[in-house]
C-alpha cells in the first residue's frame, strides 16, 4: 500500500484536492484526511444569537447555566455548528474546477453537546459521488468529532458541482 499514491495523497497533510467533482468517485468510501481542530467561543455564539433571533439561554447565560446544570457552560447552537461544514470540508477535500453549491443536508444528529472552547473537528466519508446530466452530485457524512473521540454531531451533505 505504501506505493499506492492514492493512499499517500489521503494520509499526507491538507486537503485531499481533485481538478474535477467526478474525480472524487475513486475516493468514495475511504476515509478523507482529518480536518483541523477547531473551537467556537462565546462572542461567535453571540453574535449568531442576535442574527438569528435565538432567544434560548442555554446559549448566552453563562450563570444560569452554571446555577441550573451544575457548573456547565453555555451550549454551542446545533445550527451554528451546521453552519461551519462548508468551511470545514474545504480543510478535507477541494475541488479546483467547476462551481460547488449545496442541495442539501439530511439524517443531522446532535449527539453531544458542544462549548465554548471545545476542540473539535471534522471527520468525513465520501458515500456518493454521480455523474448527472447537468452535473456531479457528491454525497458526504460528516461527522464532528470532539477530542474525546465522541461525535458532537453527525450529519450527511449533498454538493452538486456544475462543469465551468
Amino acid at each position: 500500500m505504501a506505493d499506492d499514491p492514492q493512499a499517500q495523497h489521503l494520509s499526507a497533510r491538507g486537503p485531499l484536492r481533485v481538478d474535477h467533482a467526478l474525480d472524487l468517485a475513486t475516493h468514495v468510501d475511504t476515509d478523507l484526511p482529518l480536518g483541523e481542530w477547531t473551537h467556537v467561543t462565546q462572542p461567535q455564539i453571540d453574535r449568531f444569537v442576535a442574527l438569528t433571533n435565538d432567544p434560548n439561554w442555554i446559549h448566552t447565560d453563562a450563570g444560569r447555566m452554571a446555577s441550573t446544570y451544575n457548573g456547565a457552560a453555555t451550549i454551542v447552537p446545533g445550527q451554528l455548528l451546521l453552519s461551519l461544514l462548508p468551511g470545514l470540508l474545504r480543510d478535507v477535500y477541494v475541488v479546483g474546477k467547476g462551481r460547488g453549491l449545496v442541495a442539501g443536508m439530511r439524517a443531522v444528529r446532535f449527539r453531544k453537546p458542544v462549548h465554548p472552547g471545545d476542540d473539535f473537528r471534522l471527520h468525513a466519508r465520501l458515500i456518493l459521488v454521480q455523474q448527472n446530466p447537468a452535473f456531479v452530485r457528491v454525497e458526504t457524512a460528516c461527522r464532528l468529532q470532539l477530542k474525546s473521540g465522541q461525535s458532537a454531531v453527525t450529519a450527511q451533505r449533498t454538493d452538486i458541482f456544475y462543469a465551468d
